[in-house]
């Protein structure tokens, strides 16, 4: 099916053409024809299958072009950016947008908000402080997005979600898209559409990405994992791969161990932490982004919106505890049909971990074996 023939303007396509974007995608095939028939939505879909494309294309064809007439909340000021991006990116000359967020000056957005802008993204925060403040109005919201719900839902703010949406007095078309639909998910959609939704699964028969090879190492002792994860390093040598730790303690710890390392000769080594500043976070993804930094220690909180293509391997340093994250961890590769590995080093108690992850995807994790492993294997075969 081509865009054409779901029923989108030649402007829109002639925009999609100059992102070297000439098909939809399986999420915007699907969610396309329903945003532009009015209907509520909740898309079940992974990061990195074309979702936003999905729902800003039916939007912008379906504008009046007024003040606030579109509102997409986002749980991080990385993936407002990026959103923000993808619509300057379309080109449509009467496009009024602007991103509201945390960590810079408030009065230059109410300055911007003068402007009357026909879309805004914005996390919620600071959108309620705009609200409170009386500067943003939502008189005129005929279409509300949230992007990333889980992740709304997994950073607290679910309290601030239904404070802006009871906020919103006007009858608007309601879009949400999460890569997980957990209960308080649906419950929120069922309370601000009166029940009248229509539910788009597009991870039920693949939570994780067709593209991606995973693999785990067995670890047996802790202090041997440092030492497992170089020679892993020596074996894959990864172009450009993202790190994940379950904490911010271990990622500046394995930080400094890198950059004190050989590795530090073969690898442009960064660290997105929760304890950098918005300004310097934003250096470092800005760097990754441009390959000044080709492998990117991050935590889940922090690495959250984080989109970014041609990752080569995602390397869960730290196993998640949460099978949830693992599927959100994995999906920074392979994005858009390209191939990716993810590796993950897993502690002999940890092994649990891995079971409910591959009972979460169904599907079973090939374990992986380095040398000396092998050696032992082959000698021990019951060890």
């Amino acid at each position: 099916m081509t865009f054409q023939e779901i029923g989108i303007s030649i402007n829109t396509i002639n925009g999609l053409k100059d992102m070297n974007i000439n098909n939809p995608t399986v999420v915007q095939e699907k969610a396309i024809p329903l945003i532009l028939k009015g209907q509520n939505i909740i898309v079940q879909s992974k990061t990195g299958t074309g979702k936003t494309l999905a729902y800003v294309i039916p939007i912008i064809e379906s504008m009046k072009f007024i003040k606030n007439e579109c509102l997409i909340i986002a749980p991080t000021r990385e993936l407002t950016k990026q959103i923000y991006q993808v619509i300057k990116d379309l080109e449509i000359e009467r496009i009024n947008i602007m991103t509201i967020y945390g960590g810079v000056s408030i009065n230059n957005q109410i300055k911007e908000l003068e402007q009357e802008p026909h879309i805004i993204v914005g996390t919620p925060g600071r959108l309620i402080d705009l609200y409170k403040r009386k500067k943003l109005k939502f008189n005129n919201i005929r279409f509300v997005v949230l992007d990333e719900a889980d992740r709304l839902l997994d950073m607290g703010f679910f309290p601030d979600i239904k404070y802006l949406l009871k906020a919103i007095k006007t009858k608007f078309q309601f879009m949400l898209f999460s890569a997980t639909i957990e209960e308080n998910i649906r419950k929120l959609a069922k309370r601000f559409t009166k029940n009248k939704f229509i539910y788009i699964n597009l991870s039920k028969d693949n939570l994780t990405v067709s593209n991606t090879k995973q693999f785990f190492y067995m670890i047996d002792f802790f202090n041997q994992k440092y030492h497992i994860f170089l020679e892993i390093l020596k074996k894959e040598r990864p172009k450009f791969s993202l790190v994940f730790v379950n904490t911010k303690k271990t990622g500046k710890w394995l930080f400094k161990k890198l950059k004190n390392s050989f590795f530090k000769r073969f690898y442009k080594i960064g660290l997105i932490s929760g304890e950098l500043s918005q300004h310097k976070r934003e250096i470092v993804l800005k760097n990754f982004r441009k390959n000044k930094i080709n492998m990117l220690i991050a935590t889940d909180v922090a690495a959250r919106g984080l989109d970014i293509e041609n990752i080569s391997h995602v390397f869960n340093y730290d196993i998640p505890k949460f099978p949830e994250n693992y599927i959100h961890r994995i999906g920074r590769t392979s994005r858009m049909n390209k191939d990716g590995i993810a590796i993950s080093l897993v502690l002999k108690e940890e092994y649990e971990y891995l079971c409910h992850i591959e009972g979460l995807i169904n599907k079973e994790i090939k374990q992986k074996f380095l040398p000396f492993q092998e050696e032992r294997r082959k000698r021990f075969p019951f060890y």
